[in-house]
């Protein structure tokens, strides 16, 4: 007996005969983000919704050189789909689109979406940690793309709180400086205020300071961890991510507060500037 998911579900054979089109091809759409589907057994499947909206988009005239390449890559992320994910990485940047770009307008903006899709309830805690995962392994490979020769134009020194888990933002913001010139250190996620310190005590031509908060009512531990800092550098210090809430540079006791890391990368060129 099917049940009313498996009646709303198509097999790709069968896209492929209603779109008049090969099954490798519409297998492709499938790795390359364009179609949204997912495993079932040993098969991909695509509902009749996902269906009907892949079949509209591809009705609207779309210009050269253009996609919604944060759409595809959040597709094969949710799906579990490692290697369709970084098809759609690579086929972003074979169409031109820089690194800086991939990570402000493609990872950032698919890891968002996975976190309000778990928020709303669209996807379980299991999706949400391997679209994640699918996230680090991208970041990673991209990463040595990063890296420019040359003289770097100083150290920036990233971090984050002891109550702070997550480090991936901070991996983003650490490639996004280092595409703009600059020596980065990344300390990572969970680290203790006298650490963090310490290794800006000793961090040579050190320029800027970066604590990166994702996790909500971590006031307190953001002020511990700059006061430590303030004692062991007079180097800028900024705080950036979701979790720094509506508070201020003033409440925080900083010289700037981020949005984003793309933000980060503005405001430590400003700082620099003005010094």
């Amino acid at each position: 007996m099917t049940t009313d998911d498996e009646q709303n579900e198509l097999t790709l054979q069968e896209v492929a005969d209603e779109l008049g089109l090969h099954y490798m091809t519409v297998y492709r759409y499938v790795r390359l983000g364009m179609l949204d589907a997912s495993k079932r057994g040993r098969s991909w499947v695509v509902t009749r919704d996902d269906f009907d909206a892949f079949t509209a988009a591809s009705a609207e005239p779309t210009e050269r050189g253009t996609a919604e390449w944060d759409q595809r890559l959040l597709n094969r992320m949710v799906a579990a789909d490692d290697a369709g994910a970084w098809q759609v990485v690579e086929s972003a940047l074979t169409s031109g689109m820089t690194v800086s770009d991939v990570y402000t307008k493609m990872v950032t903006p698919a890891l968002t979406a996975v976190g309000e899709q778990w928020r709303d309830g669209k996807i379980g805690i299991a999706e949400e940690h391997a679209a994640s995962q699918i996230a680090y392994r991208i970041v990673a490979r991209l990463g040595p793309r990063a890296a420019r020769r040359g003289v770097k134009r100083g150290t920036i020194l990233l971090g984050s709180t002891a109550t702070e888990l997550h480090s991936l933002p901070l991996s983003i913001a650490a490639d996004l400086l280092r595409l703009e010139g600059f020596e980065v250190i990344d300390l990572g996620a969970n680290l203790p205020p006298e650490s963090f310190a310490q290794r800006a005590a000793v961090t040579n031509a050190l320029i800027a300071v970066a604590i990166g908060v994702t996790a909500p009512d971590q006031d307190d531990e953001i002020r511990n961890t700059v006061a430590a800092l303030r004692d062991a550098t007079d180097s800028p210090i900024l705080v950036g991510g979701r979790g720094v809430g509506n508070l201020t540079a003033d409440d925080l006791g900083v010289d700037a507060v981020a949005a984003s890391a793309e933000d980060a990368v503005g405001i430590i060129e400003r700082l620099l500037s003005e010094e």
